[in-house]
Order: structure tokens, then sequence, then C-alpha cells
């Protein structure tokens, strides 16, 4: 690890020349660097690391103040070394920029329109190469040149702008992309405290990776802070229901965290790489609403569900599910009670009383107290299959409207 104070010397020697100037923040030159990357994507804020150094050309920020502004916190929130970036797409707002950085104390190198991104790199990665830890940077150099070149590849994948031909089968190989079939899972930490930094986001990643590589997974793994979408080629003999589960209780174990699924269906093509993403978001989302009883969701079996969560947001189901369950939700919330808990206990088990009572750790005669209360607040016998199928529809759509 080098220090920013290294990395502005490379910039000031090819300052007199090109005329970069370190514009704010040089109390703060004593901060390590890891990292130089580029920022050309609008909404970076979750891509963006702790201790790199970021050159732009402020395009894709540019338009309005709130957005540069944004800019700079988002920088300083995530402990970012310095931004290098050039002035023609923010002159107008170019005070305000330079004093929210002041108020930082984050470190900004202006940059004139003409110098190349490349020879600004080349005189910060020359002074990186030469520091004392040459070989430890140059591995971090490599995994984040790996990493890099995947979120990009991710990125072009999402935005559609991949046309498969020869040469970028090439690159997909040279990347270590699994070759097609595969799939898409999404995998999430529950809860995950806002104080989460950088570090802690990287060993999840790495926690992930560790079991992929164990269970000898041909695959990619990435993260976009607490959602990580990771690329798996297909292998009959071993993935179902079942076996992904058991993975899934294997990352939550190894990482302290409750952990969601999301697989899309198989896919023989990048080209349709969109299409899948949607698939494996459409099942995690499915994961939050069934998380109790199902944590790990294929998209092949959400038929039903996507249905249900499609229909919750047209204004006659809001009707629907407030005409069946509003006073159950109020008498609960007014008295500290269970009954919509009871109530979702007893359809899942098609109003089988024994059963219900077993699953909620309940006497049969307290069961029947909170089935009677039910029955008088909604004005429903539970004891008929045509009711239990009502209410039944009207908890799942109410899972979905509460998301």
């Amino acid at each position: 690890m080098n220090k920013i104070g290294n990395y502005s010397k490379g910039c000031r020697r090819i300052s007199p020349k090109k005329g970069c100037v370190l514009a704010t923040g040089e109390s703060k030159l004593s901060k390590e660097v890891y990292y130089v990357d580029t920022m050309e994507i609008p909404d970076m804020e979750a891509w963006m690391k702790p201790n790199v150094l970021y050159i732009t050309t402020g395009y894709a920020y540019s338009g309005t103040k709130e957005k540069i502004l944004s800019l700079i916190k988002s920088l300083h929130d995530v402990n970012a070394a310095a931004i290098a970036i050039k002035s023609r797409f923010i002159g107008a707002y170019m005070e305000e920029f330079l004093k929210l950085a002041e108020e930082y104390e984050f470190p900004i190198i202006i940059m004139p329109e003409e110098l190349p991104f490349t020879e600004l790199n080349y005189a910060v990665m020359e002074a990186l190469v030469t520091s004392q830890h040459h070989e430890e940077v140059k591995l971090k150099s490599e995994e984040l040149n790996k990493r890099k070149a995947d979120r990009k590849l991710f990125s072009d994948l999402l935005a559609g702008n991949v046309v498969i031909n020869e040469e970028l089968n090439q690159y997909f190989h040279e990347q270590n992309w699994p070759k097609p079939p595969y799939y898409i899972m999404l995998i999430e930490f529950e809860k995950l405290p806002g104080s989460y930094t950088d570090k802690q986001f990287r060993n999840l990643e790495q926690c992930i990776r560790k079991v992929f590589v164990e269970e000898q997974f041909d695959s990619i793994v990435l993260s976009n802070r607490k959602i990580f979408p990771c690329i798996i080629k297909k292998d009959e003999k071993k993935y179902n229901q079942q076996y992904f589960e058991r993975i899934k209780e294997v990352i939550a174990e190894r990482s302290g965290h409750n952990v969601l699924m999301g697989i899309s269906d198989e896919n023989e093509t990048y080209i349709t790489f969109q299409m899948t993403y949607k698939e494996a978001i459409n099942a995690l989302e499915i994961a939050h609403i069934r998380k109790k009883e199902c944590p790990v969701v294929w998209n092949e079996k959400i038929g039903y569900w996507k249905l249900l969560k499609d229909m919750s947001q047209q204004q006659q189901c809001k009707e629907f599910v407030s005409k069946k369950i509003d006073a159950l939700i109020q008498y609960d919330k007014e008295n500290e009670s269970d009954l919509i808990e009871t109530l979702e206990a007893l359809v899942n088990h098609l109003g089988a009383r024994n059963i219900t009572a077993t699953s909620l750790y309940l006497h049969r005669n307290t069961l029947m107290y909170r089935i009677k209360k039910i029955e008088n607040l909604t004005g429903y016998d539970l004891s008929d299959p045509e009711s239990i199928l009502e209410l039944s529809l009207a908890l799942r759509l109410n899972k979905f409207m509460n998301h």
C-alpha cells in the first residue's frame, strides 16, 4: 500500500506541463491508497470503495448541483482516497463543489481537459509499483483489475451493450466466466448494519467465493453492497432445491447472517442476460415474501407467486385485502396479539386445527379461542374451505403490499 502523498507527487510531476492542481484536501495526503479506478457511469455509489483514487470527467454527475455535491459526500462517506476530475462538466458549480470538499477535507485534483486519463494513471501507478510494498500492491492490483473487468462485463450485459461474437466469446474465456448454460443467483444478507464497511462487504464476498470453491462451482461472484450477483455454470448432477438450501445454510453459518437466495432459470446464452437477471430478481423478491418457509427460490417455481405480486399493485386487490383482514391487523396492533400469525398458520395447513396448534406450540383450546375471535372480527366461518381460500389470498397479497 502506498500513501496518497506519493500519488500526488506523481500528479505534480506532470503538473508543470499539464496543469494538474491539488485544489482541496492537502491535510489528508497521508491517507492510504490501494488502487486507481475510473468513474464514468451514473449511480456509482454502490460500487465505490475505500482507499481508491478515482479519475473522472464528471460527465455522469453533470446536470444538477445535487448530483455533483452527492458525489463528494459519497466519496467521503465510503472513505475514498481522492478524486481527479476535469472541470468541464461541473464548472457551473465548481465553487460549491470545492467548498463542500474542503469541509470534508477531501482531496480534489483538478485535471485540464486535454490531459488523457492514461497519462495521469501511469504517473500514479509508477509511484505505486516503486513502493516498498510492490508485490503486495501488484497482487491487489491484479485482483482489482479482474474484479473491475468482471464488473464492467456484468454492467454491459445488464445494459444490453454486449453482442456475442467470436471476439467477445474469447473475452468471456479470458475472464474465466462460466460457459452456458448458466444460472444467475442473487444472494442477499438480511439486516446488515448501516455501519457496515467496505472491508466487511468484501469479507462477505470472500465467504461466498470460498464456499463456491469448496463446492467446485464454475462461477463468478460479484458484489453490490448487500446483494451479491453470482453467475454459476449449470451442473445437472448436483444442482437442485435441496442442494442450494444446504449451500445457503453454510454461507449463513460462516457469515453469521441470515441469507436469502433468488435463482434464475438456466440460460443457454449471454445474449439474454438481462432477462435472466430479471428472473433472479423476481425469485429474490419472492424469497423475501416467503423467507420463513422458503428462503431459497427458483424462478421456475414462482408462477403463482409472481401472479400475486403483479396483482397486489391493483387498487381492486388493495380494497379486497383491506376488507378481509384490516380488522385483524388493527386488533393485533391495539392488543399486542397474534391473530394474523394464527390465521396464516391455519390457512397454510388448510384449516387443520391439530396441525396448526402443534406448529404454533399452542394448546388446542387456546387455538380455538383465537379462531373464534378471528371469526367474530372478519365474519368468516373458518371451517368453510371457501373462507380459508379467500383469507389465504388476502394474507399473501398483503405481504406484497407491505414489502
